[in-house]
């Protein structure tokens, strides 16, 4: 075929793989060596024709370079393929750097032997003198290199895991022909040859892709009964949202020591790494949550207690605060000054965290809060989705329904920032209530007056009475409940 003839269909045809390369990404690495070659052919082709004494093995070398290196990026190519259809993931890097040095040097040597005549034969025993000595000089040079090979054949970890190789632990980012590269969890990046891996043990902690366990341990002391102590834990778990519903976390006593019941919490997480924050979340947690339930974690020998005249004044400021905001609650205006300062003292002060929920919509509940220090947020769930609905501050209340008539929540309240609560359940004003049991029709006419002062969403189910009931009903109805509730 004439050179003028042929030279139009090469670049037609380099067009069209070009197009076809925009459309398919993976045959980009293609486009450079196809294109170098069909120039070289070109070149050497119009050459030949216009001056045939030209052709020599030195002008075919012009066309043979980009075409090997075409032919051996292709094998690479359908490498990465066969890799993907049967492991699922892409060829390791340094599988793809072996297979090419292999093929470059195949390629070299055909060649130098079909088109210039060298005799390969001396050549491969002369190098196998050369290569025991280089061997032997770079034997941890290739030792790392062979090394690289069996942990890609084994497949122990890909890129992306969280594994730890001896004292060092972190994500794998790049397996090369020389090294495993981590990068550790405060960001550094660690370099282990592939020889050293391949004699250590691996540990692969993303590894299978099922639930990760995490164990905690902590002490609390011996008044506090260990069937409370694991009902409040529990209860804690179910608030870190890291921490998986199936499996249920495993909590157990393993031991009584010196100066504590020492308790195992045992959870499970979705990814490794994110048991930190999940520790630390449980952790946070933990505070609160012993806080509120008077539950103590002992220091080591011995407890000392020191009552300054600051603390003092901090119980007695609370105090005061809590007095003058139920002072201002109209649910307590039927109180005598007596019955006040004893409800005063039923109450308890407890602390919840930002984020954590205090009552939740449609649980049971007995008890009354009002806010000391801090906001809270109030939402319940209309047509399907949770609205909030309020932003409650120091001196509001909320719970007021469930402790005079035992009714399940209405809404879910959850802390806007740390917020301290006075809190009072049933057993804390049953005393009062009884001993003057007509205070409660008093209770059940401020109830009823509260809720024709609320206005109500459409689907909103807030009020547990009817809506067409005039305000007299609506009172007698609290009454009652009132009443059975507290059977009075």
């Amino acid at each position: 075929m004439s050179p003028w003839v042929a030279v139009p269909i090469a670049v037609l045809l380099l067009l069209a793989f070009s197009r076809l390369a925009r459309l398919r990404p993976v045959l980009r690495p293609l486009v450079g060596p196809l294109a170098a070659t069909v120039i070289a052919v070109t070149i050497v082709s119009v050459l030949g024709a216009a001056y045939p004494a030209a052709a020599s093995p030195w002008a075919a070398l012009v066309v043979l370079v980009p075409a090997l290196v075409l032919v051996v990026r292709s094998a690479g190519l359908v490498l990465q393929a066969l890799f993907l259809q049967r492991q699922g993931y892409a060829a390791p890097a340094l599988l793809e750097s072996v297979v090419a040095v292999v093929l470059y040097g195949m390629g070299a040597g055909f060649i130098a032997h079909r088109w210039f005549g060298v005799e390969l034969t001396p050549f491969l025993a002369t190098s196998a003198v050369v290569g025991a000595v280089v061997g032997l000089a770079l034997q941890d040079t290739l030792g790392n290199l062979f090394a690289g090979i069996a942990i890609h054949t084994e497949d122990p970890f890909r890129v992306g895991d969280w594994v730890k190789v001896a004292d060092s632990e972190g994500r794998v980012e790049q397996v090369s022909w020389r090294a495993v590269r981590l990068r550790t969890w405060y960001g550094n990046t660690v370099t282990i040859p592939n020889n050293e891996a391949a004699r250590r043990a691996i540990e692969n902690l993303s590894v299978p892709r099922t639930p990760h366990s995490r164990v905690m341990t902590i002490g609390v002391n011996y008044h506090t009964p260990p069937n409370k102590v694991l009902s409040v834990l529990e209860s804690l778990l179910d608030q870190v949202e890291l921490v998986l519903k199936d499996p249920r976390p495993a909590l157990r006593i393993i031991g009584y020591g010196d100066f504590a019941i020492t308790y195992e919490i045992r959870y499970f997480i979705a990814r490794y790494e994110d048991y930190r924050a999940a520790e630390g979340e449980v952790n946070r947690l933990i505070w609160y949550y012993f806080r509120r339930h008077a539950i103590e974690i002992p220091y080591p020998i011995r407890t000392v207690y020191l009552h300054n005249a600051a603390e003092t004044e901090a119980r007695e400021g609370a105090a005061g605060r809590l007095e003058r905001a139920i002072r201002g609650i109209d649910l307590f205006r039927p109180l005598s000054d007596e019955e006040l300062k004893a409800a005063a003292a039923a109450f308890r002060h407890l602390h919840y965290s930002t984020g954590e929920r205090i009552i939740a919509e449609g649980e049971t509940g007995d008890s009354f809060f009002v806010i000391d220090r801090g906001e809270v947020e109030v939402s319940k769930t209309l047509a399907g989705k949770s609205r909030v609905l309020a932003r409650l501050m120091e001196g509001q209340f909320f719970g007021e329904i469930s402790l005079l008539t035992g009714e399940q929540r209405s809404a879910t309240v959850v802390a806007a920032t740390d917020v301290d609560v006075f809190t009072l359940d049933k057993a804390g004003f049953e005393t009062i209530l009884v001993q003057n049991p007509a205070i409660a029709v008093e209770i059940s006419t401020i109830l009823s007056e509260r809720r024709d002062a609320l206005t109500q969403a459409r689907d909103d189910q807030t009020a547990p009475y009817a809506a067409g009931e005039d305000a007299g009903d609506r009172s007698r109805r609290i009454l009652t409940r009132i009443r059975s509730w507290f059977g009075i």
